[in-house]
């Protein structure tokens, strides 16, 4: 179980960012949490439509205070039944969800959900990614960030085709093309002071999460790479988690071990 893994408490409200499966690892998460009751997955950027496979209700409108309305009725009504809820505003493309606002949960009575999940920036599917400025979007008041990286980026070389928006931000992280990207150098990006934790916010727990680790023979790039993590300087990390959402395969690594 991916949850007893990042050991959230009851009805925290949860920040995702980074590449590599961060809808993925929402969606497990969605699953496993609402055997225990009702959970919401927002976003505060944009994201593609669920899939009616994974049984979600989505509540959508491009009204902010309707949806505001209806999200809190739901809430209220479904508190004690185990339903997976998606709020969003409306399409902004044909296969496009727009987001709400960093403040869209201030309101909701988070105790009558198992938990809150948001993603707060996109990827296009790389595994990892260089944020330009205005990214991430947390969502005010959450009590977690969960930074997702792909192991698959390992010892690939750095460039367009690996990092997300690598062109017109390498200078910034003072990155060259075409050098290998070693468990440190990942880390060093994964914690960057200006990387997809730079709006991290006292109070708030950071648990990286490293994805795509399908088969024990990458356990040991896992490891390594979660050690680099553990060891930045720039934001606090006591645990790392890290396995593969696709396989089912979860494991974690923290600072005392």
């Amino acid at each position: 179980m991916f949850g007893s893994h990042f050991e959230f408490e009851p009805h925290s409200l949860v920040n995702f960012t980074g590449g590599g499966g961060k809808t993925a690892l929402i969606f497990r998460l969605l699953e496993e949490f609402s055997a225990q009751g009702s959970v919401l997955y927002t976003t505060t950027t944009r994201i593609h439509p669920p899939d009616p496979g994974n049984n979600v209700a989505v509540i959508k409108s491009a009204n902010l205070q309707l949806l505001k309305f209806l999200v809190t009725e739901a809430i209220r009504n479904c508190s004690e039944k185990k339903y997976k809820l998606v709020a969003t505003r409306q399409f902004m493309e044909p296969d496009l969800l727009k987001g709400v606002p960093p403040d869209f949960l201030d309101s909701v009575d988070r105790g009558k959900l198992a938990i809150l999940l948001n993603e707060a920036d996109g990827a296009a599917r790389f595994s990892l990614k260089l944020p330009r400025d205005g990214e991430p979007v947390l969502m005010d008041r959450a009590d977690y960030l969960v930074a997702v990286i792909g192991i698959d980026c390992l010892h690939q070389p750095l460039g367009p085709d690996v990092v997300f928006r690598f062109q017109t931000l390498a200078q910034r992280f003072s990155l060259k093309a075409g050098d290998r990207i070693t468990p440190r150098l990942a880390a060093g990006i994964l914690m960057h002071p200006r990387g997809v934790c730079k709006d991290f916010r006292k109070g708030t727990t950071l648990i990286p999460f490293i994805n795509k680790v399908d088969t024990p023979g990458q356990d040991a790039d896992a490891r390594a790479l979660a050690s680099h993590i553990l060891q930045n300087v720039n934001f606090p990390v006591k645990k790392v988690v890290w396995g593969s959402v696709v396989h089912g395969r979860v494991g974690s690594v923290s600072a005392e071990s």
